[in-house]
């Protein structure tokens, strides 16, 4: 039996480190896919490659924050290709023009007005007073020209289908690739 004093003291050794891990700021993430990308090469969904994209989208990422800035971009390469080849993607670009055609299906899917919520912004816009006239109409063109490729990237009904029987379990997703307004 161990002495009643050692116990305490390693309660209180555990403790302390753990009040010392509690307190360390975790480092960022590494942005696993672009945020509010569009697919480069637009997927027809089929339900399997959503359950794919579903168990690999973790393993991915976490090969993903091994590489980040490790090796040369071609070794990166390879190792992306081999580990979204596990999951049945011909590659890490097949992988992420998925995940893109996912997100931007799943936007269009709890958005479907576009021009709805790019109004509102423009609305908001001659309000600020911090902007330079140039400024606002810099970003008034700016958010038209990003309505316009939003617009032209709308899914088509079929990939909607797909995506509408999975938005409980797209919606943590989507949400690291559009990250809600704070």
């Amino acid at each position: 039996m161990k002495p009643p004093g050692l116990i305490v003291a390693t309660c209180f050794a555990a403790l302390a480190y753990a009040g010392f891990l509690a307190t360390q700021t975790p480092p960022p993430p590494v942005q696993t896919v672009q945020a509010f990308s569009l697919p480069d090469h637009p997927v027809a969904l089929t339900e399997d490659m959503v359950t794919r994209f579903l168990y690999g989208f973790a393993p991915v990422a976490a090969t993903i924050r091994e590489l980040d800035g490790k090796g040369e971009a071609e070794q990166r390469k390879a190792i992306l290709d081999k580990k979204a080849a596990e999951f049945g993607f011909a590659s890490f670009a097949d992988w992420v023009d998925t995940t893109n055609t996912i997100m931007v299906t799943y936007h269009w899917v709890t958005n479907p007005d576009p021009r709805q919520e790019v109004d509102k912004a423009i609305g908001a816009i001659p309000a600020m007073s911090n902007l330079t006239d140039q400024e606002k109409a810099d970003m008034i063109e700016g958010l038209r020209a990003g309505l316009a490729k939003v617009e032209n990237a709308k899914p088509d009904e079929a990939n909607m289908a797909i995506v509408r029987r999975h938005l409980r379990t797209l919606k943590p997703f989507y949400e690291l690739w559009a990250p809600p307004a704070q």
